[in-house]
């Protein structure tokens, strides 16, 4: 069993890439939507900030439901295979649900065009 201390630093070692990932991930973004403003092309394809919003909310959504599956997998297998690593167990189950959770908003954006 971990202590607190242990325990904590854990979750520092999860959390702090993933909030960097994220971080590089809007900067990019913000960066990729400003070139292609000043090249005078509209990056929304003509969406409204109403549809557009929609998009963006179904997105996190898709991904933030994704991730707590992932959690509870991540937890399940944790609970019954006791000679893996729990560290590797959360990480990769949570990577491999992020990545359906995209793969789902991909295809009902590309099901919705």
């Amino acid at each position: 069993m971990l202590g607190f201390g242990e325990s904590f630093t854990i979750f520092l070692i999860i959390v702090f890439p993933i909030c960097g990932l994220i971080g590089y991930y809007i900067k990019t973004k913000n960066h990729e939507r400003l070139k292609l403003i000043e090249n005078g092309i509209n990056p929304d394809d003509g969406m409204n900030y109403t549809e557009y919003r929609r998009k963006a909310n179904l997105r996190t959504a898709i991904l933030l439901l994704s991730l707590g599956f992932g959690l509870i997998v991540a937890y399940i297998l944790s609970i019954n295979f006791h000679w893996i690593d729990k560290f590797i167990i959360y990480l990769s189950v949570l990577l491999i649900f992020g990545g359906f959770g995209f793969l789902i908003n991909y295809f009902i954006s590309k099901k919705g065009n």
